[in-house]
């Protein structure tokens, strides 16, 4: 029974630790989110099928497209198109965070994967970087409190649509790509291969300028991404096997 307490004990100490390395993130998914809401809201939407929305899709780039697809007339095969092809970039951040989840079942990497976010992508990582693990409660914990947060922004964004000039709700998305600097400079300093990341960096900023005129712009962050994990990730490989022959 005591050892039972102090692995109950454990779980929840860990469950709380996700909880607050989500706190970073958390106001940018509300000013996010709360965005989101309104602009569902603006957009005739329910605030039953906002919520709905925002807990099954669950991506804030993918609520917004999703919102200026369907008051365009997009159809819903268009729409589902647009939203896999925004969304395809977790398929390759799943496949990163796959490698810190050896021991876990298989339902834990599912509840892991299913819940992921580019922030709590960005925060795990950074986390996972000098442990080589992740903790399956940690993790939950991090998923959790986004997701609960990401649905009561949207809530709260949707109830004062009324009362928010459409052009404050539209405005307040660039808080996305504020929240994704500042994330991608916490790993950075974080990270004990500068190098590497500013290599990954650069890739990235190249592969899309040169490919954004000729492929949408969805497109070339998907290649961006792919051609910059290749490149990093054949880099590590040469250098633990250098070290495997020292």
């Amino acid at each position: 029974m005591p050892e039972q307490n102090i692995t109950a004990a454990g779980a929840r100490s860990a469950f709380i630790e996700g909880v607050i390395a989500c706190g970073p993130t958390i106001l940018g998914y509300w000013s996010i989110g709360f965005a989101s809401g309104a602009i569902g809201a603006i957009s005739g939407f329910s605030i039953s099928e906002i919520l709905l929305l925002s807990a099954l899709l669950y991506a804030g780039s993918a609520q917004f497209l999703f919102y200026s697809l369907w008051t365009a007339g997009a159809g819903p095969s268009a729409v589902v198109l647009a939203v896999l092809l925004v969304n395809i970039r977790y398929l390759l951040m799943s496949s990163y965070l796959a490698r810190f989840f050896s021991g876990a079942s298989t339902m834990q990497k599912f509840v892991s994967g299913v819940l992921l976010t580019d922030e709590t992508f960005g925060v795990a990582t950074q986390f996972a970087t000098g442990r080589g693990a992740l903790p399956y409660r940690w993790m939950l914990g991090l998923n959790v409190a986004a997701y609960v947060n990401w649905i009561v922004a949207n809530f709260m964004g949707a109830l004062f649509a009324a009362v928010i000039p459409a052009g404050i709700s539209h405005g307040l998305g660039f808080s996305l790509t504020a929240m994704f600097i500042g994330l991608l400079a916490l790993n950075y300093f974080g990270s004990a291969r500068k190098r590497l990341e500013i290599v990954a960096m650069v890739t990235s900023a190249a592969a899309v300028l040169a490919t954004m005129r000729v492929l949408d712009v969805n497109v070339s962050v998907l290649v961006a991404t792919a051609l910059a994990a290749t490149i990093c990730a054949t880099v590590l490989q040469i250098r633990e096997r250098r070290g495997r022959l020292s």
